[in-house]
């Protein structure tokens, strides 16, 4: 026997995590479900680029530097002479993975692409790649989405264009134009402030004030551009502000005719500014009557800054009509909430990815001397097969959450056309905007909460390797990714919030019927689709769904929303069943078949899934979490 040391003895082989794009089954599962056939073609090698640069060596030198080098505030917030002062330092990691998600059009896809409807799932697709090495940056990017979807609305709609003085529309169409750019020395982030020590996601409270005062001294956002400020006074104080280093906000504030919504720019042309040594600065900025109170001190997200920001005479543009702001804001939250879907099931998506890598290299011990790799432990596939089956579960919903918001953007053109098994899926023009109107909530509540413990099991998946922070080998760093997806039943609505405005929204007197019928037809329509997959004896979602819609239609919305949870839970699981459905049966393939199999049975008590001899099962989840059909050829991997 030789005794181990530091440098010898057994080394674990690091696991070899590839390229996403080819390596996650259930990825190209959904790449092929919501594009058709030409613009797979047109897109495929372009985004299978982006999941390999996605793990570069660099990126993942950002990610570090942004995590290890968090932002602060300069100073006490004030100058030595008593002077406030509040200049934010973030990171050059930060920085370049701005710049990289800039460049590579994280929005922008969602703009700037010639697919109409589905520019927003071949975006999200994209974006589930790049989600787990951003180290945050998504979250600015979520509002800068927001907030370019909803200058869309008021630059391309005539009722709302003739509402625009021609200053204000020069503001927007820059603001826009910057918003939706590729070019990081052109593009803007925004922030997106609703939240208030009164109300948290109650905005009813909101105590930020703006009074209409153009007096002519507000100034401008640049001296190059000439483009004024606004104006509109706003004073108040902003509870929870992510973005803090962004260049413009959407934020609520008070006025005569209640809670409006404006657009802000954050810096300003200040013709005093000065060097830190008083000399003369050309072209100076100053924040836009913002002061930093003070960083948040946050378990995730902390390379992410969040702040306390108080606003005296900042200056802005009305968005809208005045007391209509939660209207202008619940365009921007049907944006961010399905950011949040995804940027969960994209961290999950990364977690397998390297759950499965390890398989391959680890060996534990089999009994009576032997040895196997995790690969060969019919318990260990057994529980990377249910996560990965879940992952798919929730993958499939949140794309199908981003296919309906292109369907409200874009109405479908004979040009491209969906897929047969996605025509199932494809609601009625006219119900579209009623779907969307309660998926965002559903789908962001659903797979936000049942990703963390998601998550956490693929932390367990590599022992305590995965509860390390694995900066020397970033790739690993699960821990990071577990730590920043806990905002997710929080941020933009806690899963409470979440459950009551959907149960506010099905009974709405004027919209809660067309929600329900959008429902039920979707739900009708996909349960009906032909294809390669056998109806399991028992499953009837449209039956389940009627219950459901009985219950709706049938209660007082104050009774309902004690059991908001039940409810969405058991819309969700019935939508997603379908979702399963639809996708088995485009190919038959056994894998998605057996994992439709199991959702019904797991979730829906539908069925007795057959149990075969322990090599059977064995190889039945190496074929869900692989994609292979047996164990044979699983061993070869």
């Amino acid at each position: 026997m030789e005794s181990s040391g530091a440098d010898k003895g057994f080394f674990q082989k690091p696991p070899v995590l590839t390229n996403q794009f080819h390596d996650d089954v259930y990825f190209r599962r959904c790449f092929k479900l919501f594009l058709p056939a030409d613009i797979m073609a047109k897109t495929e090698a372009e985004v299978a680029a982006l999941g390999q640069d996605v793990l570069a060596d660099q990126i993942f030198a950002w990610v570090t530097d942004a995590e290890r080098n968090q932002p602060y505030v300069k100073g006490s917030g004030r100058d030595v002479f008593g002077r406030r002062v509040g200049e934010l330092v973030t990171t050059e990691g930060w920085r370049e993975l701005q710049n990289f998600g800039i460049a590579k059009g994280v929005v922008a896809c969602g703009y700037d692409t010639p697919y109409g409807a589905f520019s927003r799932p071949l975006q999200f697709l994209r974006l589930h790649l790049w989600t787990a090495s951003c180290a945050n940056v998504g979250c600015p990017s979520a509002m800068q989405d927001g907030a370019a979807s909803l200058l869309r609305k008021h630059l391309t709609s005539p009722k709302l264009t003739s509402q625009l003085s021609p200053e204000q529309r020069r503001v927007f169409e820059d603001a826009y134009r910057r918003l939706t750019s590729r070019d990081p020395s052109v593009a803007w982030t925004s922030g997106q402030w609703m939240t208030e020590r009164p109300g948290g996601s109650d905005v009813s409270r909101t105590e930020t004030t703006a009074v209409y005062r153009p007096d002519g001294n507000a100034g401008f956002a640049s001296k190059q551009q000439q483009l004024p400020l606004g104006p509109w006074s706003i004073n108040g104080f902003k509870w929870f502000s992510s973005a803090t280093d962004s260049r413009m906000a959407v934020l609520l504030a008070q006025t005569q005719d209640g809670l409006s919504a404006f657009l802000a720019p954050m810096r300003k042309h200040e013709p005093s500014a000065t060097t830190m040594t008083g000399q003369p600065l050309t072209d100076g900025e100053c924040l836009n009557g913002v002061q930093i109170s003070r960083l948040k001190n946050k378990f995730g997200t902390q390379s992410l800054p969040t702040a306390e920001l108080v606003l005296e005479d900042m200056r802005g543009w009305l968005v809208g009509q005045e007391g209509k702001g939660i209207l202008e804001i619940s365009a921007m939250l049907n944006l961010t909430r399905i950011h949040s879907a995804i940027g969960a099931v994209g961290g999950i998506g990364r977690g397998l990815g390297v759950a499965r890598a390890y398989t391959k290299v680890r060996e534990i011990g089999a009994g009576m001397g032997a040895r196997i790799r995790l690969i060969e432990s019919p318990l260990h596939m057994r529980t990377l097969a249910k996560m990965t089956a879940e992952y798919h579960s929730l993958m499939l919903l949140s794309i199908y959450a981003s296919y309906t918001l292109g369907l409200a953007e874009h109405p479908l053109g004979d040009k491209a056309a969906p897929t047969p098994a996605l025509a199932a899926l494809t609601p009625q023009a006219k119900l579209v905007e009623p779907l969307l109107r309660v998926l965002t909530q559903l789908t962001k509540a659903y797979v936000c909460k049942a990703s963390v413990p998601l998550m956490f099991a693929c932390m367990e998946s590599l022992g305590g390797v995965g509860y390390l922070f694995n900066e020397e080998a970033e790739y690993l760093n699960m821990s990071r990714i577990f730590r920043d997806m806990c905002v997710g039943p929080i941020w933009e609505g806690t899963t409470d919030v979440l459950c009551t405005d959907f149960v506010r929204a099905l009974k709405h007197p004027k919209g809660g019927a067309e929600s329900l019928a959008a429902l039920e037809e979707v739900i009708t329509k996909a349960s009906a689709f032909q294809g390669k997959q056998a109806r399991p004896s028992g499953w009837d979602p449209v039956q389940r769904w009627a219950s459901l819609k009985d219950r709706i239609v049938g209660t007082s919305q104050g009774d309902l929303v004690g059991e908001g949870r039940e409810l969405l839970w058991g819309v969700a699981e019935v939508l997603a069943s379908v979702l399963l459905y639809v996708d088995a049966a485009t190919d038959g393939n056994p894998a998605t078949e057996d994992i439709f199999h199991r959702f019904v049975e797991g979730k829906l008590g539908v069925g007795k899934r057959a149990r075969g001899a322990a090599k059977d099962e064995l190889s039945r989840d190496l074929a869900i979490v692989y994609g292979t059909d047996s164990l044979g050829s699983a061993s070869k991997l």
